[in-house]
């Protein structure tokens, strides 16, 4: 089976155990093995490593920087196991309640700051 890791996981919308939306696959992390070839190990879920596409500096500076005062855990790239991730339809699904992580901390923030202070929201 010909696998085009790039083409088939890059981008890809995530889903948790209940349909909830958790980000999109921001990177790939593979796993270097003497005299193997290299291991799909994690994907990242973060807007540090998706800004990191196009300036690593701004990302792992400015924006890492803002992404710590969103709460614990946060201000590094979220990684989830690639053993955590199935194939379902046009998305994948990760075996966890994304509320149980710190993915969808911009997401709070958001809410809780800026859009239930809209009236109507």
């Amino acid at each position: 089976m010909k696998f085009a890791l790039v083409a088939e996981v890059l981008d890809e919308q995530l889903k948790d155990i209940h349909e909830v939306n958790a980000g999109r696959v921001d990177g790939i992390v593979l796993e270097l093995r003497d005299g193997k070839p290299p291991k799909l190990a994690y994907v990242e879920v973060s807007p540090i490593t998706m800004l990191s596409r196009f300036s690593r500096r701004f990302a792992r500076g400015f924006a890492a920087r803002i992404d710590r005062r969103l709460g614990p855990d946060r201000g590094v790239p979220f990684r989830l196991p690639w053993t955590r991730l199935s194939r379902e339809g046009t998305s994948l699904r990760v075996d966890l309640d994304v509320r149980s992580t710190p993915i969808m901390a911009f997401e709070d923030w958001l809410d809780a700051h800026i859009l239930s202070h809209i009236p109507g929201a």
